[in-house]
C-alpha cells in the first residue's frame, strides 16, 4: 500500500456485483431528517465511487462525470480539431457559465460583467493591482482575511505606501456593524477607500454580515471587494449584493460550485469596471496609446542614436490602456478545459436548484455539528446554526489537529482539513469538516466513530 493511502477496505465505495456508482448500504438512506434526500442521492450516483469518505468540501467538493466528460470532450477537441477552434467552440458554453455565477452574485451583473480567472486568490490579487488607491490610501480588512490575500494587500501597502486597517470585529470574528456604523476608531468608513473581506472564512464557518456592512459601505462611498470563495453555492451571496454596495467579487471553482481546480472567477459592478486598470498588461487585455501632441518626451538618451543607454521615445512616450469592461481581465492563455468543467458544475447547480442546496447543506452541517461536538473532547468552534456546512473541531488538549486528520484517513478513510494558525491572523488549530449534499449522516456517524478511535489512541 502505498504511503498515505487509506487501507484497503476503510471505506470502499463499492462491492463485486454492485453497479458502478451504487453507494455501499451503509451509505444510503441514512438521511433521515435531511432535507431534498433525493438531490443528495441523485448527487451521489453523478460521481464516481470512491474508496473514502469525502467531508472536504471546503478545501475541493467532488465532480461530477458530466463535469469530468465535458473537460476531457474539450481537451479532445482541441488536439482534432485545433486548439482554437475548439475555444471558438465552447464560447456559448464559457457564456452560460458567466451568467450563472452573474445570477448566484449580483441582481446588476450579467454575463459580461464576469471574467475566469485561475483561482480565488489569483482573481483577488488581480483586483488589488487594478485598484485605484493612491499613495495613502487606507484599506479595511478584517483578522480572518486569508493569509494570501493578505498578503497580497500587504505587498502592495509596502510598494505604494497603503495603510491597512482592521474593521471592528466581534469575539467570534464577525465584524461589529454597530461600531462601523458609530464610526468608532481608526476604521471609521468615512477614512477608508476600500473594504475588503471573506464572507466566509476558510478558518471556521460563520458568515459575515455582509449585507449590513454593504448597505454601510455604499452610503459612505466606499467600495467592498468581497471574496465569495467559500460563500458562494451555501450562502445566498445576492442578498448583499442587491444592496449595491459590493463593487467586486472574487471566487473559485473547486469548492461549494463542485467545479475542478484551476478556475475561479471575478466579476465586476458595470459602473466600477472602468475605474479599474489592467493588472498585468497585454496584447490580449490592453492597448498603447502614443502621445498625441507630437512632441518627445520619451526617455532617450542624449547619446547617438543606437548607442548604450538609449531608447527610442516613439516607443516609451504614451500610456497603456486597459480593454473596454472586464476585457481588461483576460487571461489569454489559460486552462479552458478547468474553465468548460467550472462551467458544466455551474450549470448542473442550475439546474438542481441552487436554494435547495443551500437548504441540504445547511442541514448537513447542523446535523454534523451536534453529532461531532464532545467527541472524545473535541467541540464545535461556530453555533450549531451557523447556515454553512463547514464545521470546525477544536481539539482537546495534547491532540494536533494535523496528525489526526492524517490517522484519519490513512486509517479509516475520512477526508478532512487541518486548519494552521497560520491560515489566517485569527485561525487557531482545529480540525475542518466539510460535508457537501452528496454526502450523508452515516458517513458523519462514521466520521465520529473514526473520532473517538483515533482521539483516545496513541
Amino acid at each position: 500500500m502505498a504511503a498515505g493511502q487509506p487501507r484497503t477496505g476503510a471505506a470502499v465505495a463499492d462491492s463485486p456485483g454492485k453497479q458502478p456508482g451504487t453507494p455501499p448500504p451503509a451509505l444510503r438512506p441514512a438521511d433521515t431528517g435531511l432535507p431534498a434526500p433525493e438531490l443528495g442521492e441523485a448527487w451521489r450516483l453523478a460521481r464516481e465511487p470512491a474508496p473514502i469518505r469525502h467531508l472536504d468540501a471546503a478545501a475541493a467538493a467532488r465532480t461530477s462525470r458530466t463535469v469530468i466528460a465535458a473537460m476531457t470532450d474539450y481537451l479532445l477537441a482541441e488536439t482534432t480539431t485545433g486548439a482554437y477552434i475548439a475555444l471558438e467552440a465552447a464560447a456559448e458554453t464559457l457564456t452560460g457559465g458567466r451568467a450563472v455565477l452573474a445570477g448566484l452574485l449580483d441582481p446588476a451583473l450579467t454575463a459580461a460583467d464576469v471574467a475566469y480567472h485561475h483561482s480565488a486568490s489569483d482573481a483577488f490579487a488581480a483586483l488589488v493591482e487594478a485598484w485605484p488607491l493612491p499613495r495613502g490610501a487606507r484599506v479595511g480588512v478584517v483578522p480572518s482575511a486569508f493569509a494570501s490575500n493578505l498578503l497580497t494587500l500587504q505587498a502592495r501597502a509596502v510598494r505604494d505606501g497603503l495603510e491597512l486597517v482592521d474593521l471592528p470585529v466581534l469575539a467570534d470574528g464577525l465584524i461589529d456593524v454597530d461600531a462601523l456604523a458609530r464610526g468608532d476608531g481608526p476604521a471609521a468608513l468615512s477614512e477608508l477607500d476600500l473594504v475588503t473581506f471573506p464572507e466566509v472564512p476558510s478558518q471556521r464557518g460563520t458568515v459575515q454580515p455582509t449585507a449590513a456592512v454593504a448597505a454601510l459601505c455604499r452610503d459612505a462611498g466606499v467600495p467592498v471587494l468581497l471574496d465569495v470563495a467559500q460563500s458562494l453555492g451555501q450562502i445566498d451571496v445576492t442578498a448583499a449584493g442587491a444592496t449595491g454596495g459590493i463593487a467586486a467579487y472574487v471566487g473559485t471553482s473547486r469548492k461549494w460550485l463542485c467545479g475542478p481546480r484551476g478556475a475561479g472567477f471575478l466579476a465586476v459592478r458595470p459602473e466600477f469596471v472602468d475605474r479599474l486598470a489592467a493588472p498585468s498588461p497585454s496584447g490580449y487585455n490592453s492597448g498603447w496609446q502614443p502621445r498625441q501632441d507630437g512632441r518627445a518626451g520619451g526617455q532617450g538618451g542624449a547619446g547617438p542614436a543606437g548607442t548604450a543607454g538609449t531608447r527610442p521615445s516613439a516607443l516609451t512616450d504614451g500610456r497603456i490602456v486597459p480593454a473596454a469592461g472586464m476585457t481588461r481581465f483576460h487571461l489569454g492563455e489559460a486552462p479552458v478545459a478547468a474553465q468548460v468543467g467550472f462551467a458544466a458544475a455551474l450549470a448542473e447547480l442550475a439546474a438542481a436548484g441552487p436554494a435547495l442546496v443551500r437548504e441540504r447543506l445547511h442541514a448537513l452541517g447542523a446535523a454534523a455539528r451536534r453529532r461531532l461536538d464532545g467527541v472524545a473532547g473535541w467541540r464545535i468552534g461556530e453555533d450549531v446554526a451557523t447556515p454553512t456546512a463547514i464545521v470546525t473541531l477544536l481539539p482537546p488538549p495534547g491532540l494536533d489537529p494535523a496528525v489526526v486528520r492524517s490517522r484519519l484517513y490513512a486509517e479509516h478513510g475520512v477526508l478532512t482539513t487541518a486548519i494552521g494558525a497560520d491560515r489566517a491572523r485569527d485561525a487557531v488549530p482545529a480540525l475542518r469538516v466539510s460535508p457537501h449534499v452528496y454526502n450523508t449522516l452515516a458517513e458523519v456517524d462514521h466520521l465520529a466513530e473514526a473520532l473517538a478511535q483515533v482521539s483516545r489512541q496513541p
